[in-house]
């Protein structure tokens, strides 16, 4: 399922004061704790430190919003929705689309150690987390944040900078998957290099 993904990519820049608005710690990572995921990956709450520590040092964040339209899906893929669950079925399609991106939002950066990476979701480099046993993470230069581990409101970001909404899964498939990603810049960089990374 890792070819073809038909993801379309929107990039906003927005300066750290700006995304600052939606930050909102002890909200977000409040409803983190009702997670299963919760304590148990090294990137996700809670933690024992500030989150806020994170985004000192840059100046500028890149917003990235990936789009997968579930009807544009082909082959395996189109016949994992059509056979398989609403709920199943998205979550693998996510866990796809995760694996297509992920690999080119760290080839950004990786080019560039001066940039920080903000997956769309938790960490999935490990089937297991060493967290569960209390011991260090055995991959610490692969693992990334996401925006909302961070205690960001994702939700209020995709509407207000990618223009976008959020669809869950309800009764059925959404129209489509959004995937929410960043990168932090200490400099302006230029969006259609960010662009070109990601197709």
């Amino acid at each position: 399922m890792k070819t073809g993904m038909p993801l379309r990519h929107n990039i906003e820049e927005r300066t750290i004061d700006d995304i600052r608005e939606y930050f909102r710690p002890e909200i977000f990572i409040d409803y983190c704790s009702a997670c299963q995921y919760y304590d148990k990956i090294w990137t996700c709450p809670s933690y024992d430190f500030q989150t806020s520590k994170l985004l000192e040092g840059f100046q500028y964040i890149y917003v990235i919003g990936s789009k997968l339209k579930f009807d544009e899906l082909e082959g395996s893929q189109k016949e994992l929705i059509e056979t398989e669950n609403a709920e199943y079925a998205a979550n693998e399609v996510y866990l796809a689309a995760r694996m297509v991106l992920d690999e080119k939002l760290t080839g950004i950066g990786d080019r560039d150690k001066s940039l920080s990476v903000l997956l769309a979701g938790r960490c999935l480099v490990c089937s297991r987390c060493t967290r569960e046993k209390q011991l260090p993470c055995i991959y610490p230069e692969k693992a990334h944040f996401s925006l909302e581990s961070l205690g960001f409101d994702v939700s209020s970001i995709c509407e207000d900078i990618l223009g976008d909404k959020l669809l869950w899964t309800q009764d059925g498939l959404p129209e489509y998957l959004t995937l929410v990603s960043a990168v932090l810049s200490h400099k302006k960089l230029n969006i259609q290099d960010i662009y070109n990374s990601l197709t």
